[in-house]
C-alpha cells in the first residue's frame, strides 16, 4: 500500500506486484517472497533480495515501471520485541530527467530522488573515467 499510494490519490493503481524475490532459483518473479496485493508470501528476511516495481499502464496511451533490486536488513530499531527491517537500494542506475515533471513530485519525493542521484553518483564515480564521470554527475544534478 506505501508503494501504491501515490498512485491511489490520483486514481490510479496497477495491476501487477510491487516485487519479487530475485536470486532465489534464477527464474523471473521467484520466491520465496514477494510483495503483491495478496500479501508478502514468506516474510521478508535479512539477506532477501527483492525487486521494487511500482508501475502504472493507462491502456491506448502509456505505461511507466520503475524497477531497482533492494536488499532486506536489519535494523538496531524495534517494538515491543518486533524488530524493523529496512531495505538498501541495490540498483545504481539514474532514473531519466526527461521523464520526471519535477512539478508534480512532492518536497519528500524531491528529496528521496535527490538522495538516490547522490547516491548513485558516490557510488558509481570512483569507477568512472573523466568523462563518463562528467556524464553521470549531469544525469543526477538536484531537482
Amino acid at each position: 500500500s506505501m508503494a501504491r499510494r501515490p498512485l491511489w490519490d490520483m486514481g490510479l493503481d496497477y495491476n501487477h506486484g510491487t516485487g519479487h524475490g530475485v536470486g532465489f532459483i534464477l527464474s523471473v518473479h521467484e520466491g520465496p517472497n514477494a510483495i503483491r496485493k495478496a500479501g508478502l508470501g514468506t516474510p521478508l528476511q535479512p539477506g532477501m533480495i527483492t525487486s521494487n516495481e511500482p508501475g502504472v499502464y493507462l491502456k491506448g496511451k502509456f505505461g511507466i515501471r520503475l524497477e531497482n533490486l533492494l536488499l532486506c536488513k536489519d535494523t538496531n530499531d524495534e517494538f515491543e520485541g518486533r524488530k524493523f527491517l529496512a531495505f538498501e537500494t541495490l540498483t545504481m542506475v539514474p532514473f531519466d530527467r526527461d521523464s520526471i515533471i519535477p512539478e508534480m513530485l512532492t518536497e519528500d519525493e524531491k528529496l528521496a530522488l535527490n538522495e538516490y542521484h547522490a547516491q548513485v553518483r558516490t557510488v558509481l564515480t570512483p569507477y568512472l573515467d573523466e568523462e563518463e564521470a562528467e556524464w553521470l554527475r549531469q544525469a543526477t544534478e538536484a531537482l
